[in-house]
């Protein structure tokens, strides 16, 4: 049986190769085989997008991924470059105005005899009855005890301890404590006493009948030999007159900004004139 097949297979294997020969040269000098191609290509399409189908989703899905990925990486990033901006926006704005008020210190220019020294506040006293703050200067750097403390706007405090490398100033809002002034406009004076209050000083013993306004600026007087004479030390922001007393209350709104100031100057004064 089976010498007897090998006949048959032999001829049918050698139709076979002479029909493959035979399509060959047709398709290759006649192209008679183009539109069978054509028909073929469309009957397995189908059967080549099922087979490629799941490849394009596997790749879809991984495009998707890796974009998504990426999308959050790049937001991540440039929320931690937002906020990196936007600290730098604040540092800038902050050095922006510490140098606003440097430039106001400079204004103050000393007089005559008078020597400055610049200090910054590197402590205020937590307890809210007393204005006291410390400074970054001491002794060794030519701070004395009773040294007037300005800002760039009026009188801060004066210098009540003297350490080598620090020194403590009271503040003019100390309740417990008390400056001589005068009216810039008419030479009126009074004594100013802290309140407790940052932002308020008031006119000490005021009779009723004195002249005093709205918006006068009252100004260090030198009586008190603590301070020279001329220094802004606040403005009178109210008047309370009560027809069945004899004084009146007079309060000031302090010259300095005594609530935000961080730079101050202590002026030295010469010794003839102390």
């Amino acid at each position: 049986m089976l010498f007897s097949r090998e006949p048959q297979q032999t001829t049918r294997t050698w139709f076979l190769v002479g029909l493959s020969v035979l399509l060959m040269v047709m398709d290759y000098h006649y192209h008679q085989l183009n539109r069978v191609r054509d028909y073929l290509s469309l009957a397995i399409y189908p059967i080549q997008w099922m087979v490629n189908a799941p490849l394009k989703l596997a790749e879809t899905t991984e495009r998707y991924t890796q974009s998504n990925h990426q999308l959050i990486e790049d937001n991540e990033r440039l929320l931690q470059e937002n906020l990196l901006q936007n600290a730098s926006m604040l540092r800038f704005k902050a050095v922006e105005a510490e140098n606003a008020r440097l430039r106001a210190l400079l204004k103050s220019s000393p007089r005559m005899g008078e020597t400055l020294i610049a200090a910054e506040i590197i402590r205020v006293s937590s307890d809210p009855f007393m204005h006291r703050v410390l400074l970054d200067k001491g002794a060794k750097h030519g701070v004395s005890l009773g040294q007037t403390v300005v800002d760039g706007s009026g009188i801060v405090g004066e210098v009540i301890e003297v350490n080598p490398l620090m020194s403590r100033i009271i503040l003019l809002t100390d309740p417990n404590y008390g400056i001589s002034v005068e009216n810039n406009r008419n030479g009126v004076r009074g004594i100013a006493a802290g309140t407790g209050a940052l932002t308020t000083l008031e006119l000490q013993h005021v009779p009723n009948t004195v002249d005093l306004k709205i918006g006068d600026t009252l100004v260090t007087s030198g009586l008190d030999g603590r301070y020279l004479s001329g220094y802004p030390v606040g403005v009178v922001s109210q008047i309370q007159q009560d027809s069945g007393e004899s004084f009146a209350r007079v309060q000031v709104t302090p010259s300095a900004h005594l609530d935000r100031t961080r730079h101050v100057l202590l002026i030295q004064r010469a010794k003839e004139d102390k």
